[in-house]
Protein backbone atom coordinates (compact mmCIF):
# COMPACT_ATOMS: atom_id res chain seq x y z
CA UNK A 1 0.00 0.00 0.00
CA UNK A 2 0.93 3.32 -0.72
CA UNK A 3 2.10 5.61 2.17
CA UNK A 4 -0.56 8.53 2.41
CA UNK A 5 0.51 12.22 2.69
CA UNK A 6 -1.67 13.99 5.66
CA UNK A 7 -2.07 17.96 5.48
CA UNK A 8 -2.98 19.83 8.37
CA UNK A 9 -3.30 23.18 9.41
CA UNK A 10 -3.52 22.84 13.44
CA UNK A 11 -0.53 24.08 14.41
CA UNK A 12 -0.81 23.17 18.66
CA UNK A 13 -1.29 19.83 17.58
CA UNK A 14 1.75 17.19 18.88
CA UNK A 15 1.56 15.35 15.21
CA UNK A 16 2.12 18.58 13.44
CA UNK A 17 4.99 19.12 11.61
CA UNK A 18 6.84 22.09 9.25
CA UNK A 19 4.52 23.13 6.43
CA UNK A 20 1.65 21.60 7.46
CA UNK A 21 2.29 18.01 7.51
CA UNK A 22 0.68 15.57 9.89
CA UNK A 23 3.06 13.01 11.48
CA UNK A 24 0.41 10.57 13.30
CA UNK A 25 1.13 7.13 12.49
CA UNK A 26 -2.69 6.55 12.68
CA UNK A 27 -5.54 8.94 12.06
CA UNK A 28 -9.12 8.71 13.39
CA UNK A 29 -11.27 10.08 11.46
CA UNK A 30 -15.24 10.82 12.31
CA UNK A 31 -18.45 12.14 11.66
CA UNK A 32 -19.16 15.71 13.66
CA UNK A 33 -22.12 13.82 15.08
CA UNK A 34 -19.74 11.42 16.77
CA UNK A 35 -17.32 13.64 17.60
CA UNK A 36 -19.25 15.47 19.70
CA UNK A 37 -20.38 13.15 21.83
CA UNK A 38 -16.65 12.43 23.31
CA UNK A 39 -15.08 14.88 25.86
CA UNK A 40 -12.08 16.21 25.55
CA UNK A 41 -10.23 13.51 27.66
CA UNK A 42 -12.05 10.92 25.15
CA UNK A 43 -9.51 12.05 22.80
CA UNK A 44 -6.84 10.47 24.58
CA UNK A 45 -7.92 6.79 24.62
CA UNK A 46 -6.38 4.68 22.09
CA UNK A 47 -7.48 4.71 18.00
CA UNK A 48 -8.42 1.16 17.99
CA UNK A 49 -10.80 1.49 21.41
CA UNK A 50 -12.63 4.49 19.84
CA UNK A 51 -12.83 2.66 16.19
CA UNK A 52 -14.93 0.14 18.40
CA UNK A 53 -16.91 2.08 20.17
CA UNK A 54 -17.95 5.04 17.88
CA UNK A 55 -18.63 2.26 15.01
CA UNK A 56 -19.35 3.64 11.87
CA UNK A 57 -20.37 6.74 11.35
CA UNK A 58 -21.71 8.29 7.71
CA UNK A 59 -20.85 11.85 6.53
CA UNK A 60 -22.85 12.98 3.68
CA UNK A 61 -20.02 16.11 3.02
CA UNK A 62 -16.55 16.54 3.92
CA UNK A 63 -17.61 19.47 6.12
CA UNK A 64 -19.34 16.81 8.35
CA UNK A 65 -15.90 15.06 9.47
CA UNK A 66 -13.78 15.76 12.31
CA UNK A 67 -9.75 14.06 13.19
CA UNK A 68 -9.88 13.02 16.58
CA UNK A 69 -6.01 12.31 16.37
CA UNK A 70 -5.51 15.84 17.58
CA UNK A 71 -3.37 16.15 21.14
CA UNK A 72 -2.47 19.48 22.47
CA UNK A 73 1.25 20.28 22.16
Amino acid sequence: MAQVQVRCTVDNCYFWAQDNHCNAESILITSDAAAQQYSQSDDNRSVDMLVDVIGETPASQCQETACKTFQRR
